[in-house]
């Protein structure tokens, strides 16, 4: 009886939450709108609405200027914030998790398909009184409210930064990790929220 109330008792450890991106376009080119008119219809918002689409749009791979050829292209790409674009052999292997979270949008690249992965999971779970903002007023860093942040494995975005970010708890971090090891996928990557840490000056 006292081990059960001990059990009943344990704390709850509160899931940590990660940024999930695609890879850095220092390694892999990006994607690119075929047409401006495009993303300006709002067919690739990112606010975290279910989308319809009612033709293919087109992408293309990105090509530095003064460059012939691009970078190599990764499994998942970038293309817009808030949103991952990837390849048939990445949905493949993620799909099956994350097609609980947000809806998979055929685009047209080259005459392959590429998809555009849509989180319209919603959660509610910044806490704007403690999280840094821009002079603009925009979220910088956030802070998360402890009891709202998922403890089973997830992927979600918050209304205040849909447009901008997905997030991932510690468990859906671990079961996507297991997914892209296992897949040999390139183009993923959990980072912490907020901006990247300031490099140190380099000494005199």
């Amino acid at each position: 009886m006292k081990a059960a109330m001990t059990t009943s008792h344990a704390k709850t450890v509160t899931p940590e939450v990660w940024e999930l991106r695609s890879g850095s376009v220092n390694d892999y080119a990006p994607l690119v709108f075929a047409h401006e008119e495009d993303m300006e219809s709002g067919m690739f918002d990112a606010s975290g609405i279910r989308l319809t689409w009612p033709t293919r749009p087109r992408v293309e791979v990105f090509v530095e200027p003064g460059k012939k050829k691009p970078k190599s292209l990764a499994d998942v790409s970038a293309l817009t914030p808030g949103a991952l674009a990837m390849n048939d052999e990445a949905k493949a292997a993620l799909e099956p998790f994350l097609s609980a979270f947000g809806q998979f949008l055929a685009m047209d690249c080259g005459g392959q398909t590429r998809w555009f992965y849509n989180v319209t999971n919603l959660i509610p779970c910044i806490d704007e009184s403690r999280s840094t903002r821009r002079p603009s007023g925009s979220i910088v860093k956030e802070a998360f409210f402890e009891h709202a942040v998922p403890v089973e494995p997830a992927v979600f975005k918050d209304p205040l930064t849909a447009a901008a970010s997905i997030y991932v708890n510690d468990a859906g971090k671990a079961a996507l990790e297991k997914i892209v090891a296992e897949a040999a996928i390139a183009g993923v990557a959990f980072v912490e929220p907020g901006p990247l840490p300031k490099k140190p000056r380099p000494r005199s």
